[in-house]
């Protein structure tokens, strides 16, 4: 079976999305309606039919491509995709959600930026840009749900206090228990808990890190959509966006050791 990596499956289904967008225009409907309209009923002479069939489907045709071909229109079939995907509001954290929704945002701006560079192998490298940060956005929201599941997992936040009480408590009978088997069972106990408490200190520590990871990732994505402004206003060449372009490899790579990360621990508790 062959396997198709997150971002090449997104990748085509944003192109089927583009297509999906020029044929169910509005535009396109009313070319559409219109050409039956004077099949139906020809305004001159009924045996112009198939002549204002034809004219009708050449109309069509031209705006098909006209809006596939069309930057503006394809960034906004991709944006919406995209927030389908990575919906904000599945997520229980009200600060997951703004920072998910910050990333959409910041999405949405660095495609319209594309859309308004000239035509050109730099707009090419711009839009091998813009496909890098959905991969990235993908990478952010498997982060928000992780760290949105552990702010709401009961289990691991009553295990988080009452661990190193219940180690302190078992110390301190031990220190006043008389019988060899029972303190051994003490001393097993104690050290099943010890290493539950590492686990769970583990996985806290991997939640910071988390947080701190998408708060770097967020002023990353900041810092290339002004970048990306001022290559459309200085009209440099393509290497300043080749640099882009590994900047998001690297940021996206983070990601995703991070993730994976907590996943091994998370794997660890269980």
């Amino acid at each position: 079976m062959t396997y198709e990596r997150p971002q090449e499956t997104l990748r085509k289904r944003a192109t089927s999305a583009i297509i999906e967008n020029a044929i169910f225009d509005w535009k396109s409907g009313v070319v559409i309606a219109l050409t039956i309209l004077i099949t139906v009923f020809p305004p001159i002479n009924e045996g112009w039919r198939w002549y204002y069939l034809a004219g009708g489907a050449v109309m069509w045709l031209a705006l098909f491509v006209s809006i596939l071909t069309d930057p503006t229109a394809n960034a906004k079939a991709v944006a919406e995709l995209l927030r389908h995907d990575f919906n904000p509001q599945e997520l229980r954290s009200q600060a997951a959600r703004d920072e998910i929704e910050k990333a959409l945002e910041y999405r949405k701006r660095i495609a319209e930026t594309i859309a308004r560079t000239r035509e050109g192998v730099l707009r090419e490298h711009l839009r091998d840009t813009a496909t890098q940060i959905d991969e990235w956005i993908g990478n952010l929201y498997q982060l928000a749900q992780r760290l949105d599941a552990f702010e709401a997992d009961e289990v691991i936040r009553q295990d988080m206090r009452s661990v190193p009480q219940a180690i302190q408590n078992l110390a301190t009978k031990l220190k006043g228990e008389d019988d060899a088997s029972v303190r051994e069972q003490m001393v097993q106990t104690i050290e099943s808990k010890k290493a539950q408490l590492a686990n769970l200190q583990q996985l806290e520590n991997m939640m910071q890190k988390a947080e701190l990871q998408m708060d770097s990732t967020l002023t990353a994505m900041g810092t290339i959509y002004s970048q990306l402004l001022i290559i459309g206003v200085k009209d440099i060449d393509s290497g300043r966006a080749q640099r882009l372009r590994e900047d998001i490899t690297e940021q996206v790579k983070q990601l995703h050791d991070v993730v994976s990360s907590m996943d091994e621990v998370y794997r660890a508790g269980a």
